[in-house]
């Protein structure tokens, strides 16, 4: 039952892969910044996922090689993308995912609190990368919110 937990957390470590990878070749201060969210939110819901599912025998090892290799080959297809291009084909594919965290929650009445958190964050990212497309002013709010909202991941690990 808890195995997409699982799942959603090794995501997590290969995305932190995917924008660091980003990161690592981003020359504006706008782009930084938005690739460092980006790692920081993953991060944090790593973290969190962790905290909830070790106390529950589900180990959560932080060197998963293969999430991290696959995040980078996947961050190197799209490096060289302009941005606005690089945030239309992000899009589609975070939708996806936001959707498939969304119906978790509907669907994992035991581990909902946690569920609502994966989901929220991936609901965050695809908020950004709208209001990237739509240029819209302070597309980082919905990045530097969520890490507001979730301050702490040990005040999340006994939740049910």
């Amino acid at each position: 039952m808890l195995q997409h937990l699982l799942q959603a957390y090794r995501g997590e470590l290969y995305g932190i892969a995917f924008f660091q990878t980003l990161l690592n070749t981003a020359t504006s201060t706008h782009e930084r910044r938005a690739w460092q969210l980006l790692i920081d939110i993953e991060q944090r819901t790593a973290e969190c996922l962790s905290a909830y599912l070790i106390p529950r025998g589900i180990p959560c090892p932080e060197d998963d090689d293969d999430m991290v290799r696959a995040g980078q080959q996947q961050a190197n297809l799209w490096i060289d993308l302009p941005w606005d291009t690089l945030m239309a084909t992000l899009a589609p594919w975070i939708r996806t995912y936001a959707e498939r965290y969304r119906q978790q929650v509907t669907a994992d009445n035991p581990h909902h609190t946690i569920s609502s958190l994966v989901a929220d964050h991936e609901d965050a990212i695809l908020a950004f990368v709208e209001r990237e497309m739509a240029q819209a002013a302070n597309s980082l709010a919905p990045l530097t919110e969520f890490l507001a909202r979730y301050p702490s991941p040990r005040a999340l690990a006994n939740t049910a």
